[in-house]
C-alpha cells in the first residue's frame, strides 16, 4: 500500500469517528488514532497481527551520517508495539506533549536486524523513511530506529514483521505488473508472470472473435435506426397530452443530481496535498545531498 492510499484511508477513518466522544486523535506527531481506553483505532481494512505489551523501549533519531540535517530525536523507556498488515505502531506507556505515538508503513523500513550486547537486552534496529506530515523535519530523509525488548519477544516480532513485509512487497509487485489489488489481510493468490512477447499465445479476446463481426455493418445500422424509430413512435402514442415523457424526467433528475460546486473542505484538502508534496520534495532533495 503506497503513502497516498494510507493517508486517504486515515482521512476516511478520522471523518467517520469525528463525532464520537470515546476517541481522540494524535495528529501532531503521527497518524495513529487512539480511543479513550488507549487502544489503537485501526484504519479501514487494517488488522493487528502482533502486539507486545512488555516494556519496549523506543529510540528514533537522525543518523550520524547526516551531520547537515536537523538533529531530531524521540525516546521512550516503555511502551506497546504493534505489527499490522500495513504499518508498525508504537504507543508509549506515558505519553508527553511532544511524543504521543509513532507509526510508519512497513515497506518504509530497511536494513532491519536484531542485535544484542553481552549483558544488555535484545534490540531491533532499522532505517525508516519519515512519513510526510508526521511532524518530522523535512530535511531529514531517513531515521534510525531502535526497539529495545527488555522482557523478550524480539524473535516473534521480527518474524511477524518479515512475513508481513514479504506479503506487502508481493502485493505491490503484483499490482504494478498486473493491476490487481490484493488486500494484505487476505491470502495472496499465486503469482503468474505475463507471457513473453512473441510466444505465440494470444489472449482469449483475440482467439475467439465475436460472431456478429461477419455481418454487414450497414445493415446493422439500418436495423438499429428502424428499431429506434418504432420505439419513439410507440412512446409518443402512449404519452398523454401535456405529460412529460419519462426520458425527459430522468434526464432532468440526472442534471439536478450533478454537483456544480466543489465538495466540502475541498480547499483545505488541496492545501494539505500541496504541503505534503512540498515536504516530500524537500526530503528527496535532502536525501540526494
Amino acid at each position: 500500500m503506497d503513502f497516498y492510499q494510507e493517508q486517504h484511508s486515515y482521512t476516511l477513518a478520522r471523518n467517520a469517528n469525528a463525532n464520537s466522544s470515546d476517541e481522540e486523535t494524535d495528529e501532531d506527531t503521527s497518524w495513529v488514532m487512539m480511543s479513550r481506553d488507549g487502544e489503537v483505532i485501526k484504519l479501514p481494512g487494517e488488522k493487528i497481527y502482533y502486539k507486545v505489551r512488555s516494556r519496549i523501549g523506543l529510540d528514533v533519531s537522525t543518523p550520524k551520517a547526516l551531520p547537515n540535517a536537523t538533529q531530531f530525536s524521540i525516546k521512550s523507556d516503555g511502551g506497546i508495539v504493534y505489527v499490522t498488515n500495513n504499518r508498525i505502531i508504537y504507543i508509549p506507556n506515558y505519553p508527553t506533549e511532544t511524543f504521543k505515538s509513532f507509526s510508519a508503513p512497513i515497506l518504509d523500513f530497511e536494513d532491519t536486524r536484531v542485535a544484542s550486547s553481552f549483558f544488555g537486552p535484545w534490540t531491533w534496529n532499522a532505517i525508516v523513511k519519515p512519513t510526510v506530515g508526521g511532524n518530522i523535519p523535512s530535511d531529514v530523509p531517513r531515521l534510525e530506529l531502535k526497539l529495545t525488548f527488555r522482557e523478550g519477544g524480539h524473535d516473534a516480532f521480527q518474524t511477524k514483521f518479515e512475513v508481513m513485509k514479504e506479503r506487502l512487497s508481493y502485493a505491490r509487485t503484483l499490482q504494478q505488473e498486473t493491476g490487481q489489488v490484493i488486500p494484505t489481510g487476505e491470502d495472496l493468490p499465486q503469482y503468474e508472470p505475463p507471457p513473453p512477447v512473441g510466444s505465440g499465445s494470444a489472449p482469449p479476446r483475440q482467439q475467439q472473435a465475436p460472431e456478429h463481426q461477419s455481418q454487414d455493418p450497414t445493415a446493422n445500422d439500418a436495423k438499429e435506426r428502424e428499431a429506434l424509430e418504432r420505439y419513439a413512435r410507440s412512446q409518443e402514442e402512449q404519452t398523454p397530452r401535456g405529460a412529460v415523457p419519462q426520458d425527459a424526467l430522468l434526464a432532468g433528475q440526472a442534471n439536478t443530481s450533478t454537483p456544480n460546486e466543489p465538495p466540502p473542505d475541498y480547499e483545505e484538502a488541496q492545501a494539505q496535498a500541496i504541503g505534503m508534496r512540498f515536504e516530500e520534495t524537500m526530503r528527496e532533495a535532502a536525501d540526494r545531498q
